[in-house]
């Protein structure tokens, strides 16, 4: 349950916001249909129940059941034409043949016009398509779906597990399978102490994290037309330059927490230094090919290094001038503050892109370019690596080598733009006078948080295979995730008259990896977002409390596929109330990685409060701020439908330059020393 706290300690208000509802029968028949028809994706279905559905529903004797009849025709003809790409091959969506029939499928679920239509075709199409295929656009579609809102798809990591586990694990649970024996599995982190990139492997390999950037790139397909599929995309673009932005400044947290410099960019023509082996094996097989250290990239048959300088040159070309050149020879300015949105369509390339035959697809080539750099010319036939799949792209360092290239043609526009002046920084009559952060542990102190690593289980049942849901064994894989105990900001803000703001709180390294304090207008791009939220502020002092676990831009740990299941099972034998949030998300950044790690000695950060006027930036005229509060995710996540509430760029204030910081830091606006300790064992509470 999301609660939102904001506490007027003058007056003794308090207000709680809750979005939650009790499931009927309908809901809960839904949501049990939905986890039964994920269960072992790779195998024929066996529950009666669907097979009955699977052997009786035909699309085209349904046809005026589907808003696009002729989309429902094109998918049952690559169907019985056996166009479609095969069950054991290895679907990627960077693949233009396999997104486009994944496409095709998706128009056909997300165009039926109940969901008793959709459901049953998803049924129908299951056994029939690449199963990775099938999740993606059913995923998708139950996302998109006004009947599907609130259902809970399980983790990702435990409906595909062969995608975020290593195969040694994956090894052990069909040997705990084949004697019938229960078992917890450590799972480790690839490398060894040889490679320094080790050290932050729990960062780029945390299933939670994996799952979020799989997620971001469901709800903002760089594929979905709006004009086709209805729903507009609100700063879509600028989402996507955020979001992957947040995750590069999170990780050059995690370096510094681990005595390692920042993450350096990857150029087109220069070695990739850091090699990387996942250690892990597709369904099918085939392992996920590594990378020896110092490799080059090669040109594909299709796509040449010249090719992505060029496209590139174009980009900056476009930045520097401030002009986007049209595919009907038009100009758009990007110096404005609807730019970075553009920038980011065209960067990515989504199909938002207002030119994409000149301007390419920089990002997602990029991806392409990487998975393939062991084998480019495809001579021997080498699968996709972890760079071809959103699942699994931040295990490889070169993730976020590759968005540090692209974060900087971001930084690069935002840096062309003109710093903001005292009248756009201020809220008149408002000011901060005391930011403290305070932890529940016993040993913490004012302004000091612990983190700590604790064990997180998978559930592997999806992992092997099964006859019946009577032959499962329960096999669960453990592994070490990092964690921080709650905490609570405690804000006193003066206000001279009853005024709405939004608060927005942000964390930075002090220093660089040389021990040098960063001056504000270098450490600003690596500012992590931890929360913004609306507050009513009354005349005079306000104390203003708030909650870590309520943050803006993390979602809690999800429900297990088994918890799930018994969860909703329960509930229709009425032995529980089973409840379900519309505004679900499965995006969001997960709330234990909310903080850096820091060091077992400590690590100073700085943490900048900044209040803003609540009525200017608010985009829909009267929305209130409990409308607000019950929209989870929103930092990086956007909203799934209308438009995104606050109207600032997202980053302000400090995604643009900073020529004095003494003339920059308002008075509306609070700095302070924060220590983040790294501790052995969780601390108590």
């Amino acid at each position: 349950m999301r609660f939102a706290w904001v506490l007027l300690l003058v007056l003794g208000a308090c207000a709680v916001v809750s979005a939650e509802k009790q499931a009927d029968a309908t809901f809960l028949k839904r949501q049990l249909q939905v986890l039964n028809l994920l269960r072992h994706l790779n195998q024929p279905l066996t529950d009666p129940e669907l097979t009955a559905f699977k052997d009786s529903f035909s699309p085209l004797n349904n046809l005026n059941k589907f808003k696009d009849p002729a989309a429902v025709r094109d998918f049952v003809e690559l169907v019985t034409t056996g166009k479609l790409l095969e069950r054991d091959a290895i679907f990627s969506l960077f693949n233009p043949r396999h997104r486009a029939q994944m496409v095709a499928l998706f128009k056909v679920l997300h165009g039926a016009v109940d969901y008793d239509t959709f459901f049953k075709s998803a049924v129908w199409s299951r056994d029939l398509t690449n199963p990775r295929q099938f999740l993606y656009a059913f995923s998708v579609a139950v996302l998109h779906r006004e009947d599907c809102r609130g259902v809970i798809l399980p983790p990702a990591y435990e409906v595909t597990p062969h995608m975020f586990l290593t195969t040694d694990v994956v090894r052990k649970a069909y040997q705990a399978k084949m004697t019938r024996t229960p078992m917890v599995i450590p799972m480790r982190f690839t490398g060894s102490v040889n490679n320094p990139e080790q050290r932050v492997a729990y960062f780029g390999e945390d299933v939670g994290m994996n799952s979020h950037h799989s997620h971001w790139h469901m709800d903002f397909p760089f594929w979905w037309r709006s004009e086709e599929f209805g729903e507009q995309k609100d700063r879509q673009g600028e989402l996507f330059f955020y979001m992957h932005h947040q995750m590069v400044a999170r990780f050059d947290a995690e370096r510094l927490s681990n005595n390692l410099p920042v993450v350096e960019p990857l150029e087109w023509d220069q070695k990739i230094v850091e090699g990387f082996a996942p250690g892990a094996t597709y369904e099918n097989g085939q392992e996920f090919p590594m990378r020896p250290d110092n490799m080059n990239f090669g040109d594909l048959p299709w796509l040449t290094i010249q090719d992505m300088k060029i496209v590139e040159g174009r980009i900056r070309d476009a930045i520097a001038s401030g002009f986007v050149k049209t595919t009907d020879a038009g100009l758009i300015s990007l110096n404005n503050t609807a730019g970075i949105d553009l920038l980011g369509g065209l960067v990515e390339s989504s199909a938002r892109s207002v030119n994409p035959m000149f301007y390419g697809q920089l990002h997602n080539d990029g991806h392409v370019m990487l998975s393939k750099v062991t084998d480019p010319q495809q001579r021997y036939g080498m699968p996709p690596g972890v760079m071809e799949h959103f699942e699994t792209a931040t295990r490889d360092p070169a993730f976020f080598r590759l968005h540090k290239h692209v974060d900087n043609l971001f930084k690069m526009h935002k840096d062309q733009l003109p710093p903001y002046a005292a009248s756009e920084l201020e809220f008149p009559e408002v000011t901060i006078e005391a930011v403290k952060v305070i932890g529940t542990c016993k040993a913490s102190t004012p302004n000091q948080l612990i983190t700590y690593f604790d064990e997180s289980h998978i559930d592997l049942k999806n992992a092997v295979h099964a006859e019946d849901q009577k032959q499962e064994v329960d096999i669960k894989a453990v592994v070490s995730r990092l964690n921080h105990e709650p905490f609570k900001y405690v804000i006193t803000i003066n206000a001279k008259k009853p005024v709405r703001g939004i608060v927005r709180v942000f964390l930075t390294p002090k220093f660089n990896w040389f021990g040098q304090q960063m001056p504000l207008d270098v450490s600003r791009w690596g500012f992590i977002e931890l929360d913004h939220f609306p507050v009513s502020l009354q005349h005079g002092d306000n104390v203003v409390t708030r909650s870590s676990a309520d943050s803006a831009v993390t979602i809690p740990e999800p429900r297990g596929f088994s918890q799930l299941m018994g969860d909703v099972q329960k509930s229709i034998r009425g032995e529980q109330v089973f409840t379900y949030d519309k505004y679900y998300r499965h995006c969001g950044f997960p709330h234990r990685l909310l903080l850096p790690k820091g060091k077992p000695e400590g690590m100073t950060y700085k943490l900048y409060v900044v209040v803003t006027d609540y009525d200017k930036d608010i985009v829909t005229a009267g929305m209130k701020p409990e409308e607000i509060e019950s929209l989870p995710s929103l930092g990086y996540c956007g909203v799934m439908d209308g438009k995104i509430p606050d109207g600032k760029p997202m980053g302000f204030p400090f995604d643009r330059r900073v020529v004095s910081e003494e003339q920059f830091l308002t008075p509306n606006m609070k700095v302070v020393d924060l220590t983040i300790k790294n501790v052995k064992q969780k601390p108590i509470e």
